[in-house]
């Protein structure tokens, strides 16, 4: 592995923090690649290169007692059983031979630190790039650029997939500054136990390309992940599900399809999770202009003002859930059946239409549907 002269320098920065010593990070050609004496950077040390040799730890008594060294301890670094480097404190012996083991263990501990990070932003945007080849790719689902790929990261072509997408809803900013935790909030519940498995994350949206299990487990970890941004962030999660595709190429049309059903999770204000499969009415809906559905809206409730909208849009959806049951919608409503009837009464006195006829309702529900596209 190669250490990278920012890595080197944040280590060596790090590390005088600590101990309050000049500090040199020297590569495998002996050339000084950090220092916390900037004039060091760049120049040849070879008591380092000494030690790369002898793969021990030096101590060097005088100044120039090798070239381009300074007295002080030079000790090998290792990274999986390879030297990655040399790590110098310059100093008195008195002074820097107590701090030698323990700046090479914390130093090669970050080294480690940083190669798992390397590991876990490739995976991600190994991911990423998968998931742009499944759904994006604009070459064709049977050319070699599309099934390359596939085989290079052993992704299987016959097994039934859904794709799921998922907006997260507050300020943008904040969405923004959470955002590795808002991944990790959906890798540790859908990657973690299951690495077949594909997320991409795009600010505030994410793309899910998922194994299928039952409909109860899938409900449970979204309305989990939902419940975890919730508590640790305060933003609101919805997530659409498109259609089980048998095959790669078919990933595509479950991608549309959970973008309808988003669209419509998003406009809900009870249901956070929509599934195409369940969408009936939605479906013709988002296919129309806003313009036409803004003089279908102006046609039908135009005479109402916001308030009788909200209030007429609680009851329509009342009604359509108990099935016109007058009681069970004044009860829920904490209102007497006079009372709604009444309500009733006056939305056809101003609308032309009545609720409890079957035309008359369809009608309005469309109107309704519409206000919320």
């Amino acid at each position: 592995m190669s250490i990278s002269a920012e890595l080197a320098q944040t280590i060596v920065s790090d590390m005088k923090e600590i101990i309050n010593q000049d500090i040199n990070y020297i590569n495998n050609d002996g050339i000084i690649i950090a220092s916390t004496d900037l004039s060091r950077v760049g120049s040849y040390h070879g008591g380092a290169k000494k030690v790369l040799k002898t793969k021990d730890e030096l101590i060097i008594h005088t100044d120039e007692q090798f070239p381009g060294a300074r007295k002080g301890i030079n000790i090998p670094v290792y990274f999986e059983k390879n030297i990655v480097g040399v790590i110098g404190i310059t100093g008195e012996k008195y002074e820097v031979e107590k701090y030698g083991r323990i700046l090479k263990r914390m130093t090669e501990l970050l080294i480690k630190e940083e190669y798992i990070k390397k590991l876990k932003n490739q995976a991600i945007e190994n991911q990423r790039m998968i998931i742009e080849e499944l759904l994006f790719n604009e070459n064709g689902m049977n050319d070699n650029s599309f099934l390359s790929p596939m085989k290079f990261f052993n992704i299987k072509t016959n097994i039934k997939r859904v794709v799921v997408i998922s907006d997260i809803f507050g300020d943008s900013t904040k969405i923004l500054e959470r955002k590795n935790g808002i991944y990790n909030i959906y890798n540790d519940m859908l990657i973690s136990n299951h690495p077949e498995n594909l997320i991409m994350q795009n600010k505030n949206h994410v793309i899910m390309i998922l194994n299928v299990i039952s409909r109860e487990n899938l409900v449970l970890i979204l309305k989990n992940i939902a419940k975890e941004i919730q508590s640790k962030y305060g933003l609101e999660s919805k997530f659409g599900i498109g259609t089980i595709e048998e095959d790669l190429q078919s990933l595509k049309q479950s991608y549309e399809k959970a973008r309808l059903a988003l669209d419509c999770a998003s406009i809900s204000e009870s249901n956070n999770i929509k599934f195409y499969n369940d969408m009936d009415i939605e479906i013709i809906l988002e296919s129309i202009s806003k313009n036409i559905a803004g003089e279908f809206i102006q046609k039908v409730l135009g005479k109402l003002d916001e308030k009788e909208i909200q209030e007429y849009r609680e009851i329509i959806n009342l009604f359509e859930g108990f099935n016109g049951s007058i009681k069970q919608i004044s009860d829920s409503l904490f209102i007497h059946k006079n009372t709604l009837q009444y309500r009733l009464n006056r939305l056809y006195d101003k609308t032309g239409y009545d609720m409890r006829r079957y035309h008359d309702f369809t009608v309005l529900k469309i109107a309704f549907s519409f206000i919320n596209t």
